[in-house]
Formats: C-alpha cells, structure tokens, sequence
C-alpha cells in the first residue's frame, strides 16, 4: 500500500501541519467545486446549501485532524505516501458536518469568524424573498448542509487510492469514531441541563466529543492503515486520550477566556447554553456561596451580557478554577509526551509538537 517514490516535503519535527494542510486544501477545494456542480445541475436553488459547506470548510480550520491520520500512520512504521489525503481530508468534512450541527444545537451565531451555517441561510430566505419563518428555515437547512457534509465525507474517505484491505481496517475505526462523536454530542446536551452535573460526567464528554473524535481516533486510523502492531497502538490510544480530553480543557478556557476575533465565535456562548464545562463544575465546587450564585444565574442565562461574563471570569480566577485546569492541561501534556516515548522518529517529535499546538493555543 505504501508509496515510498515521494520524500517527506518538509521538517515534520517542526512543522507537522504543513506536510498536511496544502494537499488537504487543494484536494478539499476541487472537490466541493465538483459537488457545487453537481448540486447546481440538479437544481440552481440548491447552490446556497453546498456553498454554506465550502464557507465553513475553505474559511479556515488548523487541519488538526488530518495531521493526526497522517502522523498515526507514520508512527505505525510507514513512510511518507500522498495516498492518504483522501482519508484525511474526509475529516474536514466530518468536522464540518459536526460544526454545522453543533452551532444549531449551541444557537452559535458565529464561527470562524463569520455567520454559522444556519445564519447564513437564514439571511438567503430573507435576500430571497422567500416565506414563512426565516429562522427555521435557516435551522432546518443548516441540518441539510451538515448532513451533506457527512455524506460527503463518506465519499471522499472511499475514494482513497490505498489498498482495500488497509481501508477497510482504517473503516472500522471511522465507525466508532463517528458513533463516539454523537453519542458525546448528545450527553452535552445532557449535561447542560443537569444542574447537579458531576465533574466523572464532564471528562466523559471531553473524551467522547473532543479526545476520542479529535485525536485518538484519527491517530488509530492512520495507524491502522500502516498495519501497526499492538504496542503502538496502545501508546497512541494513551496519547491520544491524554491530548483529546486536554484539548476540550483548553476549548473550555478559550470559550470564557478567548478573544473572540482568535477563536471566531461568541466568548460567552458556553455561559448563555448553560455548558457544564469542567472548568465551570471545577469553579462551582471551589466558590464561595455568593460567588456560586453568580455563577449559578449566569449558566443558562442567554441574556447573559459582557459585565456578567466579566464577573464570571473574576470569580473562575479567584476561586482557583483556572488554575486547577490548567495544571490539568500541563499534567495532560507530560502524560501523552510520555505515552509515546517508543514511538520511532519523526513521528515521535511531530506528535509532541501537535500536542503543543493543541494543548497551549490561543484560537
């Protein structure tokens, strides 16, 4: 399966995103400019729907996950190949699908820097003269461009020229990935409508809808497509936990501590949904009683304003929230540069440097 005629393009050690990013956007780019063409043949009206997925998709994203198949494989012993874009850029879309969605079920109206999916379409009913209730027209077709994108993701990710036998070892891992991310979808939901959430609850989320679907996964795919042994298996899946759920620690912080014009969305929409964060159960747990029922009226409060986020934050950093979560991050952070000790080079310092860049951003 290995296509060992292409050298390794760049410094992986240093910049492990770059090998990815530049054939997933190309391949990513010509292929929705093929099913914008397809769509359009069928009906020119369809054109807003494939283009609300091409926004989100070309708009911007780290490519994290793609850099994670990609970096699985390698440390399951194989050498460079540009077969696998196929498979990672099927990620792109996965995660789009799962952005599209998660903005509806957040009522997010921005992201990455521009109007949500379901915004946008609610604009296009307006622009188009079109009746009946814009807003849920845009939620209901926001839904249809996620569910496009998922589909879509199925069609790249079979259209790897790879051998069949590794993909369809790489095709399991897909399943439970996709599985694991809906199932930490909807006990998100769940938990923000717990008022008594437990702390065992919120890692559950963090690992299902962030660690497992961000980082292990991927990893175990690439791996699976090397036809790794056990061993590495095992330390990916130890690394890739410890940086998955350590990378929804930090999404945590950012979504009260961000500065939205890095992150691209609202800093307050975790408060406004009444998010049982980690880092809001941590603060809930170490606050006084009158720091607890600020705390308490802002979760769920979608009035919530920049002075009552204000003085969220204050009470996070003075009870000792943010720090205790941050400690997590760090310790996170030694265990999965540990976990992957035997993991053979450039694998080894691309994966540690992945971590940095997730665990320690600022966007």
């Amino acid at each position: 399966m290995v296509d060992t005629s292409s050298a390794l393009p760049v410094d992986a050690a240093t910049d492990p995103l770059l090998i990815v990013r530049e054939p997933v956007d190309a391949l990513l780019g010509d292929f929705l400019q093929a099913r914008e063409r397809d769509l359009v043949a069928l009906d020119p009206r369809l054109a807003p729907v494939v283009r609300a997925v091409s926004r989100l998709v070309l708009s911007g994203g780290k490519r994290m996950r793609p850099a994670f198949v990609y970096w699985g494989y390698r440390a399951g012993g194989a050498p460079h190949t540009d077969r696998l874009w196929h498979t990672a850029a099927a990620f792109e879309l996965l995660q789009t699908f799962a952005l599209i969605h998660d903005d509806v079920m957040d009522r997010s109206v921005r992201r990455r820097g521009q109007p949500a999916a379901h915004v946008a379409l609610e604009a296009h009913h307006r622009a188009a003269g079109l009746s009946g209730d814009g807003d849920w027209f845009g939620v209901g077709a926001a839904i249809l461009a996620g569910d496009l994108a998922f589909v879509w993701a199925d069609e790249l990710f079979d259209a790897s020229p790879v051998d069949p036998v590794d993909r369809e070892r790489a095709r399991a891992v897909f399943t439970d990935l996709r599985t694991e991310l809906m199932a930490g979808q909807y006990l998100d939901l769940v938990l923000a409508a717990t008022p008594d959430a437990q702390a065992e609850q919120a890692r559950t989320v963090a690992l299902l809808k962030a660690g497992r679907y961000t980082v292990t996964r991927p990893l175990q795919l690439g791996a699976a497509m090397a036809g790794s042994d056990p061993g590495i298996d095992a330390a990916l899946v130890a690394y890739g936990d410890a940086v998955g759920v350590a990378f929804q620690l930090r999404d945590d912080i950012l979504g009260l501590f961000g500065n939205p014009r890095a992150t691209g969305k609202g800093v307050l929409d975790d408060l406004r949904q009444g998010k049982r964060t980690l880092l809001m159960l941590t603060a809930l747990e170490a606050a006084d009683a009158t720091q607890r029922a600020v705390l308490t009226a802002a979760l769920g409060d979608a009035a919530v304003d920049e002075e009552a986020g204000r003085q969220v934050r204050t009470i996070v950093r003075e009870c000792g929230a943010l720090a205790a979560i941050e400690r997590q991050v760090e310790r996170h952070f030694d265990h999965a540069s540990a976990a992957i000790a035997s993991v053979s080079e450039p694998a080894r310092s691309a994966l540690n440097e992945l971590a940095t860049r997730a665990l320690f951003r600022h966007d």
